[in-house]
């Protein structure tokens, strides 16, 4: 990568949204970091299946690039192909992840971490196996995540969430954060949208 690409890359990584999603994580332990994966409860692969789609997607966007320009129909099909992993993939989240029961929160989030609200502190450093599902897409993504500031919101001991945690996303992948750089990008799209249609009424 060249160094203008690299500057491109890296200011990207800093555009920071204000967004209501889903989150939940777990404290893991330095020691415990080779079997994390072991030890994920049930469904996580569900979680995140909405997620390894769009990164396949991502992987073969050239060459259906190449394929869809020779041949409507070709075109047409790869779009119904689409649609249908589409729904399997809905059906197999939707099996394993009421996402309709679970409160979503305010986080702050870009592609290189988040902030979320807290009932309890979190010490700085503290690693975390980060759980967080984007909406209205309902892509699940799972990262690590190390605590870098942890915040006391005021004195008001009866506040249900007194605590703001910014963490550090780590060892993500690649595929991951070009989805939530996209998920971000839209957002904003659809908030410019929201702010033209409010001016013209």
């Amino acid at each position: 990568m060249d160094a203008k690409l690299q500057e491109i890359a890296e200011r990207r990584a800093f555009v920071r949204i204000d967004d209501d999603a889903i989150l939940k994580y777990r404290k893991v332990g330095h020691s415990n970091l080779t079997h994390m994966d072991e030890n994920r409860p049930t469904g996580s692969n569900s979680f995140t299946i909405k997620s390894r789609f769009a990164a396949i997607d991502q992987q073969l966007r050239p060459v259906r690039r190449l394929l869809e320009q020779r041949s409507d129909e070709l075109a047409a099909y790869l779009k119904s192909i689409d649609e249908k992993l589409e729904l399997l993939a809905d059906l197999a989240f939707k099996r394993e992840h009421d996402s309709r029961n679970q409160p979503t929160q305010k986080v702050s989030l870009s592609a290189s971490g988040t902030s979320f609200l807290s009932q309890k502190p979190l010490e700085l450093g503290t690693l975390l196996e980060l759980w967080l599902l984007l909406l209205p897409s309902h892509t699940g993504i799972i990262t690590l995540a190390k605590v870098v500031y942890c915040q006391r919101l005021g004195d008001n001991d009866g506040q249900q969430y007194p605590y703001r945690v910014g963490v550090e996303f780590k060892e993500i992948g690649e595929a991951d954060t070009d989805l939530i750089m996209r998920h971000i990008l839209q957002k904003e799209a659809d908030d410019r949208r929201k702010r033209s249609r409010m001016r013209r009424k």
